[in-house]
């Protein structure tokens, strides 16, 4: 499904006709092409009217693996992966930006939540129509960005929500509590090396005497995005060390889990012990005048019994159990 819209420095105007709206933009107009998983029609269609280079109009439905830039002097074409979390695990979803002196073109199969929320946002007009296109790219990576950091905050909730569970409770099924650890350094990984490469798209773009397209303007956004995208990748580091934390945290649990069940073995068989001496002692097959005693039995028993109740009595003075 494609939608155009037209943005100048007043309002956004949705149009029908977009190739009409290519041909009477001005130069303080922005078109802006959002295709929705594209159909080889409307690929082609776009491929024809924008003059396009067939190889890169591709990029349109097989996306690269990470986010890049290819300059095609009046053409340029951008890749930016944006994240959708909320799920089991977040989800990489790619998104092509094709680029001309004052339209863009965004391509995405997907459900790219960022992105349509951004759309609804500048549907709103602003002065969107005062961007040039790479600009228009800045700002749509700032909101990819966020993305970023958005699916950051919520491993950083999963791991708050592990953490407190191992310092309230000794995990009893620590294969469970380290399974999810592993999850989330995965994650935290997939995250950090979706994020990497937009800081060479940012640094690339923050040039403009590299590229025909862009602006002192656009160069200063991506400038400032740089910052951004450093600091979701700090954020991703410090959630890849948050990890090895909860890591140690669960180890000690699972060492004072250990101790405890030491500790209940010791103090059974320091009871069970001095019983079984005694039952043993009483036990030897010999000719003692002793054993023809019937009351000495219940004094055996009497002092097994003495002996279990000293040593709890003991342990629970000493906080042991």
């Amino acid at each position: 499904m494609l939608t155009g819209f037209v943005f100048d420095e007043q309002q956004s105007e949705r149009v029908e006709d977009w190739r009409a709206a290519i041909e009477r933009l001005d130069g303080g107009q922005l078109l802006w092409l959002a295709l929705h998983d594209p159909t080889e029609e409307e690929v082609a269609a776009l491929r024809e009217t924008l003059d396009l280079d067939e190889a890169l109009a591709h990029r349109l439905g097989e996306h690269p693996r990470g986010a890049s830039v290819a300059d095609e002097g009046e053409r340029m074409y951008v890749t930016l992966y944006v994240v959708n979390s909320g799920g089991d695990a977040p989800e990489l979803v790619p998104i092509e930006c094709v680029l001309g002196v004052n339209w863009i073109v965004t391509a995405y199969r997907e459900r790219a939540d960022v992105l349509e929320e951004f759309f609804e946002r500048v549907q709103g007009g602003g002065q969107v129509g005062a961007l040039d296109a790479p600009s228009f790219v800045a700002t749509i990576l700032d909101w990819i960005v966020s993305s970023y950091l958005r699916a950051l905050d919520d491993v950083e909730k999963d791991l708050e929500d592990l953490d407190a569970r191992v310092m309230t409770n000794t995990p009893k099924m620590a294969t469970d509590d380290l399974s999810r650890l592993v999850e989330i350094r995965r994650t935290i990984g997939t995250l950090r090396r979706a994020l990497a490469p937009h800081r060479e798209v940012v640094v690339s773009l923050s040039h403009p005497e590299l590229d025909q397209l862009s602006s002192e303007q656009s160069a200063q956004r991506f400038a400032d995005l740089e910052r951004r995208v450093t600091q979701a990748l700090d954020a991703a580091r410090e959630a890849k060390e948050s990890t090895f934390g909860s890591f140690d945290l669960l180890v000690t649990r699972i060492g004072q889990r250990t101790n405890d069940i030491m500790k209940l073995l010791t103090l059974v068989t320091v009871i069970l012990l001095p019983a079984t001496v005694l039952g043993g002692i009483m036990g030897m097959n010999f000719q003692v005048g002793l054993f023809d005693v019937a009351w000495v039995f219940w004094v055996v028993i009497a002092t097994m019994l003495a002996i279990a109740v000293v040593v709890l009595s003991f342990a629970r003075v000493r906080n042991w159990i």
